[in-house]
């Protein structure tokens, strides 16, 4: 019996480990008032709070109005379903960082019956990709712009020769 308490004791301490290690934030939520029973480093990092004062608290406490409400409404759809939620793209205020992006995945842990007890969540800080994108994407309107009001023919063409991309110039020039 001993024994078989320390290897439970083992396998409860490495599981700890590999979550307290995850660098995405990782958070349990009660599923009857959504609020946080578990935390990991990255989700303190992250947020700003310590696991001691986020532990029996929920969002309401720590968020914005609507922002709260868009992460319970997104757990409650996440409880009711039974599913995994994908959130791609959520905004959050965070305690010291200021604004962030987050991708986030919900999903139920249910109890033998399939009651959903807890609302597990992994969210990944994509604010860094999010001004990338915005950065090439605000690039390539420029680039877009450069070439469809130049006045000399723009083009580019495959290895086989044809033609895969012509401006509106080519078209005035060549007549075609």
């Amino acid at each position: 019996r001993k024994r078989g308490e320390q290897e439970l004791q083992r396998a409860q301490a490495f599981v700890s480990s590999v979550v307290e290690n995850i660098p995405d934030m990782v958070f349990v939520k009660d599923a009857k008032d959504l609020r946080f029973v578990q935390l990991n480093k990255a989700g303190e990092t992250l947020l700003g709070y310590t696991r001691g004062e986020l532990i029996g608290k929920n969002d309401y406490d720590f968020f914005p109005q609507d922002e709260a409400d868009f992460f319970t409404q997104k757990d409650r759809e996440v409880l009711a379903s039974g599913n995994l939620l994908d959130i791609p793209s959520e905004p959050i205020h965070t305690k010291h960082l200021g604004s962030r992006y987050l991708h986030t995945k919900k999903i139920p842990l249910c109890d033998e019956q399939g009651n959903p007890q807890y609302l597990l969540g992994i969210s990944e800080d994509i604010t860094e990709r999010k001004f990338v994108e915005e950065a090439l994407r605000k690039s390539e309107e420029r680039y877009s712009s450069l070439v469809s009001q130049a006045t000399d023919i723009i083009y580019t063409a495959g290895l086989d020769g044809r033609f895969t991309f012509v401006n509106e110039a080519a078209s005035i020039i060549t007549g075609y």
